[in-house]
């Protein structure tokens, strides 16, 4: 048993000096490492170069990684898995690491409400284009253009408003945090029921309910808009 045991250490030792030998007998720029590890570094210079990477400052980023593999490797490192695929690690190289896309803060208050207002005017849109379509006359009911744009005003102004308030509401902890997020939805209810309350009383003949082509129309050009918006100030939005 104790002879097995023997054989079985000599065995181990025999394979860790066959790996030092492979490691410290390589010839070539990057001597030193195992055949995996000088593979991958070749491939990268390779990759490198043909995406006419700066020759000087490709060079510095191969020997700041051929001296960390040569170190690492004795703990039985290999280049893929610290650094990625060759083609991963040169786009990471050329291009440094991603930008997360995730906001940190909200945006400024009137590009909120006027994102969320115009979310509101869309939907709008084609609510009172299919209600034109399939039933004319609760697309009366529901209320005109002064309605539209009311509603889409008030949407956006109150959600920009709840979302500054929740933001706040994270900050607070326990109950406290319930009951003022409890009221500020409270608040937005009550004041939504009181605009539509006031704007019913505006006549049908002033409030007049447009064409659902028309309604399909603006939908197309509120999302033009939006898209446009996004796009200049830059910003995602909270809801979609």
């Amino acid at each position: 048993m104790a002879e097995s045991k023997r054989n079985e250490k000599a065995g181990q030792q025999q394979q860790a000096r066959a790996k030092e030998v492979e490691v410290t007998m390589r010839d070539g720029k990057f001597s030193g490492l195992t055949k995996r590890n000088e593979d991958y570094l070749f491939h990268l210079d390779k990759a490198l170069t043909e995406k006419n990477y700066d020759p000087e400052q490709k060079e510095q980023v191969l020997n700041e990684m051929y001296q960390e593999l040569k170190e690492k490797q004795k703990q039985g490192v290999v280049a893929t898995k610290l650094y990625g695929t060759v083609t991963e690690k040169a786009e990471l190289i050329i291009n440094g690491p991603k930008k997360s896309e995730a906001p940190t803060e909200l945006p400024k208050f009137w590009i909120l409400a006027l994102d969320n207002g115009l979310i509101m005017f869309i939907m709008f849109c084609i609510m009172y284009t299919l209600l034109g379509v399939f039933s004319p006359q609760q697309a009366d009911v529901s209320g005109g253009w002064i309605t539209l744009l009311a509603t889409s005003t008030i949407a956006g102004v109150g959600l920009a408003f709840f979302y500054r308030s929740m933001l706040s509401a994270r900050k607070e902890k326990g109950k406290k945090r319930w009951i003022k997020t409890l009221l500020i939805t409270l608040e937005l209810i009550l004041i939504w029921i009181v605009a539509f309350g006031i704007i019913s009383f505006i006549p049908v003949s002033i409030n007049r309910t447009m064409e659902p082509i028309v309604y399909a129309i603006l939908a197309g050009l509120g999302y033009l808009v939006r898209r446009y918006l996004k796009k200049k100030y830059n910003f995602r939005s909270v809801m979609f």
